[in-house]
């Protein structure tokens, strides 16, 4: 397996769109040397027993149940209604190693629906976190990847973790600024908030090339048995470095 890459183009609070190219996708999310950060959205009883001990567990938390994470904040925010949907009032930040989210994506299918694979990798449409549209993140061209867990995979992720951080109250500051009618004052609003985002850059998960292939994160030869017929599209910017 190679270490994780990054690409070469950054961005800063938020990800930015780019060009196409049939057949592939890019893993965007904000990660350092130590992992890679994702973001689940829980009730109090959950997140305070997690944020508390810095782990998942307590009377209110099954480790098994299928559970989907994801590394984009503004999908999260759009899947949570920003943090107030029913039972998912609370947004975590959760840090996993390079070397656990590569386990965990190489037993993973890349599949929309069900099935009954313990993991699930679909790829959706992206959504931007710098500007809104009819009061939620602006639904985007890319896709953005989510991971769906259960099982054995779930227990895992679970004992993976390294940190856990609450980003309830940066949610619904950025649902506020959204929720504003005039894209002026959400373009302003979030400029001002943007030194509290996550930067979300391209990222290399370091797995194996036929899992690259058969999650869409790298091109596969003809006759290739493992990717799917049908690809959504990824976003490309210059050449990766290490």
């Amino acid at each position: 397996m190679s270490g994780p890459v990054q690409d070469a183009t950054t961005s800063s609070g938020g990800s930015s769109e780019g060009s196409f190219r049939p057949g592939l996708c890019t893993f965007m999310a904000e990660w350092d040397e130590e992992g890679v950060f994702l973001y689940q959205a829980f009730n109090s009883e959950i997140a305070d027993w997690a944020l508390e001990h810095q782990q998942f567990g307590g009377p209110g938390f099954n480790p098994t149940r299928m559970t989907w994470v994801k590394p984009s904040f503004a999908w999260v925010l759009y899947r949570s209604g920003y943090g107030r949907k029913h039972n998912q009032e609370r947004i975590l930040k959760i840090k996993v190693p390079h070397a656990a989210l590569a386990k965990l994506l190489a037993r993973c299918s890349c599949k929309h629906g069900g099935g009954g694979s313990l993991g699930r990798v679909q790829w959706d449409p992206a959504r931007d976190l710098l500007s809104a549209d009819g009061r939620e993140p602006r639904k985007r061209r890319d896709r953005a990847i989510q991971i769906g867990l259960k099982g054995r995979l779930s227990e895992l992720y679970v004992q993976s973790v390294l940190s856990i951080q609450d980003c309830t109250d940066l949610a619904h500051d950025v649902g506020k600024i959204h929720s504003l009618k005039d894209p002026r004052e959400v373009a302003r609003g979030m400029e001002a908030l943007k030194h509290e985002l996550p930067v979300e850059t391209p990222y290399m998960p370091p797995c194996d090339e036929a899992v690259l292939k058969k999650l869409l994160l790298q091109e596969s030869e003809p006759g290739d048995s493992e990717a799917p017929r049908h690809a959504p599209h990824r976003v490309m910017g210059h050449r990766p470095r290490r």
